[in-house]
């Protein structure tokens, strides 16, 4: 499906753009979206290709790798607990103050699962530094999300193997 889209260029970018047209004999428009596509293809040729790391879930029926596939997933919730307890193995002091039972909480489980998945990726494809740097800060964020909550460190919770409740969901 084409689109029609409106790019504005210098005035020195067009003229040049509609002398190679007319030299063409073709639409000023017509090559300046032969170019834009050859340019694409050429850069996403040359772009490092990202895949989804092994060490976490693949995606399924189009949901996100953080995410529970529809149904639910055995599998799945096994191999995502390990990757949060690696997590918390990697930044204990940035988790160390998760509550007991935070896997009972969706938005508690989301964004462990996506903290995960993201890690695991950096870890794997991560080529531009600004994603470590913005993984750190949102892994910052939710520290002080997790300082600001209630129920003092009595609840805190200790990596270990997956509760009933969470394997058996």
């Amino acid at each position: 499906m084409s689109r029609r889209i409106d790019i504005v260029l210098p005035g020195p970018v067009a003229d040049q753009l509609r002398e190679l047209a007319a030299a063409a004999g073709e639409p000023t428009a017509t090559l300046a979206g032969r170019l834009l596509r050859d340019a694409l293809t050429s850069t996403s040729k040359h772009r490092r290709t990202r895949r989804v790391p092994t060490e976490v879930p693949v995606r399924r029926a189009g949901r996100p790798p953080w995410l529970e596939p529809y149904g639910g997933d055995h599998a799945w919730r096994q191999e995502v607990w390990g990757a949060i307890v690696a997590l918390h193995g990697r930044y204990p002091r940035h988790l160390g103050e998760l509550k007991i039972g935070w896997w009972s909480d969706e938005a508690h489980t989301e964004i462990l699962c996506a903290l995960a998945v993201w890690r695991a990726e950096i870890d794997d494809t991560g080529n531009d530094p600004r994603e470590e740097i913005a993984f750190h800060a949102q892994l910052a964020d939710y520290q002080h999300t997790l300082r600001s909550e209630p129920g003092g460190t009595a609840q805190t919770w200790r990596p270990g193997p997956p509760p009933e409740d969470w394997t058996g969901r």
